[in-house]
């Protein structure tokens, strides 16, 4: 019959054995998965750039007349205003 010392004894054994577990398991290299992440996000926002040089461009981008611009702006504005 094992006595309360006994059973105490036995627990921290398997507390120390599963310290050194993970401690070993910290010291582990990266596996070809680990090392792979991330990439997949970063490839697929790079797809959805349409140029990536854009920013570099002293143009000014072309699409909205002005007044439609002011138009939009001004609906979204309100779009903050409680009715």
């Amino acid at each position: 019959m094992h006595t309360k010392d006994t059973k105490t004894l036995q627990v921290l054994r398997g507390l120390a054995l599963g310290v050194a577990l993970l401690g070993l398991a910290g010291c582990y290299p990266p596996s070809a998965l680990e090392m792979d992440y991330g990439n997949s996000v970063r490839n697929n926002t790079a797809q959805q750039v349409i140029n990536p040089r854009a920013g570099y461009n002293p143009k000014p981008a072309v699409g909205l007349s002005p007044q439609a611009a002011a138009n939009e702006m001004e609906r979204y504005n309100k779009s903050f205003k409680e009715e």
